[in-house]
C-alpha cells in the first residue's frame, strides 16, 4: 500500500502525571475540525473498473426485482449505498430495491493511492449527477476519491460531483445483518476465468427466469440445467446476473460461492485489486431482511464473550474466529455466536476471499437490534411467561411451547431443529427458526 501523508494535531502533549493514587497516564488524541471528518481521500489507480463497479452498484440499488407497485415510489427512494473505509479497504455496499440481491464493491490497498486513510462509514444517495460522471470515465481519466463523514466526492478531469449522506433506510438495516450469515455459510463452488465467464453470463435467459435451475461447472466453462446437481449450484432469478455482462470482460476470473442451508449463492468477479460481489436471495421475491438466519446465535449469545470479542474490534480487514477465542479466552462456539450478533448491530462483514469477517460500523442506532427481531422479542415473552416444557434424551431436546392458545412440540438437535406450528411448516427453517424454537433454545441454555 503506498505510503500516507497526515498531519496530526493536538491540543496538548500526552504526559505522566503523580498523583496520590499512583501514576496516571494522560494521552492527547488527535484534533479534528468541526463538522464533516474524512475517511479517505486519494486516486483510483484503475478508474475505468472502479467508476464500472461504482455505476453497477448504483444501478443494482435502483433496480427491483420484486416489489408490489404500491411500495416501488417509496423503496427506489431508500436506494443509497453505503461507503466504508477500513484499514486496507475502501467498500461500497447496498441492495435492490426488493432487497433480493446485495452488492459490494471492495477496492484493496493496490487499487488506490491514498492521502487519507481513517476508517468510519456513511452511506449517500447516488443520483444522476454521479451516475452521469461515472458514464463519463475512461481508462486514460484520472478519478479521485474522497470519502467523509457527510459525503462522498468524486473528481474526474475538472468536474467535481458531492453527493451528501442520507438516513440509512431500516429494512437495509436487517438486510445487512442477514446476509453476513448468508455469506458466512457459502462455500466455493466453480472457478471460471475471463473468456469462460463471458460465455456464461451471455447464455443466460434475456427474459424473466424465476424457476429454478442449477449451475453446473463443465469442460468449457459453465452451463444452466432444469436437474439439481451436488456439485452444482442453485438459482432461481437468473435476470439478477445480467448486470456482470459487460463487467466481465475487464475481470480475472468469476468465482462461485453457495450456501445449501440457504439456498443463496454468491458471484465474484475478480478484478485483481477490486472485487464486485453480487449475492442472491433464495428467492427473487424474496428479501434478506426477511430472513431470520442469524436468531439462534442472537438467542444464544453469552454477554462475557460478547463484550470481549466487541473490545477486540479495530476496523481490521480480517478477524478470525479461533484467534480471537484464543485471545479471548472464550470457546470458538461463543465467538462464533458473538461475530452473528455484531453482524446484526452492523459491525462485522463478511468477506469470501478471505473467508474472514472484517470490522466496519454501520450508521444506525444500535439499540434497534431487538426492535428488527420480533421473533427473538416474542421467544423471550414466551420464556417470562413459562411457557415452555423440556425434557432433555441425550443430545436431543424436546420442547412442548404453549403459545396462543396451542401447545407446539418442538424437537432441538445437533443436525436440526423442528417444530409442529403452521410458520415452520411452510417456510421448514430457510427462514430461520420460528419463535418456538427460539424459545425452546433460550430454554435449554439456562442452568437447570
Amino acid at each position: 500500500m503506498a505510503a500516507l501523508k497526515h498531519v496530526y494535531k493536538y491540543s496538548h502533549h500526552s504526559e505522566l502525571d503523580a498523583g496520590t493514587d499512583g501514576l496516571r497516564l494522560r494521552l492527547a488524541a488527535e484534533v479534528r475540525p468541526e463538522g464533516e471528518i474524512q475517511f479517505f481521500q486519494g486516486d483510483v489507480l484503475d478508474p475505468l473498473t472502479t467508476a464500472r463497479c461504482l455505476r453497477a452498484v448504483s444501478d443494482l440499488v435502483g433496480t427491483r426485482f420484486y416489489v408490489p407497485p404500491s411500495m416501488l415510489a417509496r423503496i427506489l427512494r431508500e436506494a443509497d449505498p453505503v461507503a466504508t473505509v477500513g484499514d486496507a479497504e475502501v467498500r461500497f455496499e447496498g441492495f435492490s430495491a426488493c432487497c433480493s440481491t446485495y452488492i459490494r464493491h471492495d477496492i484493496d490497498g493496490g487499487g488506490y493511492s491514498a492521502e487519507r486513510l481513517t476508517p468510519g462509514t456513511t452511506n449517500v444517495d447516488f443520483g444522476a449527477d454521479m451516475r452521469a460522471a461515472l458514464a463519463k470515465v475512461r481508462a486514460e481519466t484520472p478519478l479521485r476519491l474522497s470519502v467523509r463523514s457527510d459525503s462522498v466526492e468524486l473528481e474526474s478531469d475538472s468536474e467535481s460531483v458531492v453527493e451528501k449522506r442520507v438516513e440509512l433506510p431500516l429494512r437495509w438495516i436487517k438486510g445487512f445483518a442477514e446476509v453476513q450469515a448468508h455469506l458466512a455459510d457459502m462455500n466455493h463452488k466453480i472457478s471460471l476465468p475471463k473468456v469462460q465467464a463471458q460465455k456464461f453470463l451471455r447464455s443466460l435467459p434475456r427474459s424473466q427466469a424465476d424457476h429454478e435451475q442449477w449451475v453446473t461447472a463443465t469442460a468449457r466453462g459453465a452451463r444452466l440445467s432444469v436437474r439439481p446437481a451436488d456439485s452444482g449450484v442453485m438459482i432461481k432469478g437468473t435476470q439478477r446476473l445480467r448486470l456482470f455482462e459487460k463487467l466481465a470482460a475487464a475481470a480475472r476470473s468469476l468465482e462461485v460461492y453457495s450456501s445449501v442451508r440457504h439456498g443463496s449463492s454468491a458471484w465474484v468477479l475478480d478484478f485483481g485489486s477490486q472485487r464486485l460481489t453480487l449475492v442472491l436471495n433464495s428467492e427473487p421475491w424474496r428479501g434478506f431482511s426477511g430472513d431470520g438466519q442469524l436468531l439462534s446465535s442472537l438467542a444464544g449469545n453469552k454477554e462475557s464473550a460478547l463484550a470481549s470479542v466487541k473490545a477486540q474490534l479495530n476496523w481490521q480487514s480480517k478477524l478470525n474466529a479461533g484467534e480471537v477465542a484464543k485471545a479471548t479466552g472464550h470457546t470458538q462456539v461463543d465467538v462464533d455466536r458473538a461475530f452473528a450478533n455484531l453482524a446484526s448491530q452492523g459491525l462485522l462483514g463478511y468477506d469470501l476471499q478471505s473467508g474472514s469477517y472484517f470490522h466496519r460500523v454501520l450508521p444506525f442506532d444500535l439499540d434497534q437490534v431487538t426492535k428488527l427481531n420480533p421473533r427473538l422479542k416474542s421467544a423471550r415473552a414466551l420464556i417470562d411467561n413459562d411457557a415452555i416444557q423440556i425434557e432433555r434424551d441425550g443430545d436431543e431436546i424436546r420442547a412442548d411451547v404453549a403459545s396462543n392458545g396451542v401447545t407446539h412440540q418442538v424437537r432441538l438437535s445437533r443436525s436440526a431443529s423442528t417444530c409442529t406450528c403452521p410458520w415452520f411448516a411452510k417456510n421448514q427453517g430457510k427462514r430461520g427458526p420460528c419463535k418456538h424454537i427460539l424459545a425452546a433454545e433460550l430454554k435449554a441454555e439456562q442452568p437447570a
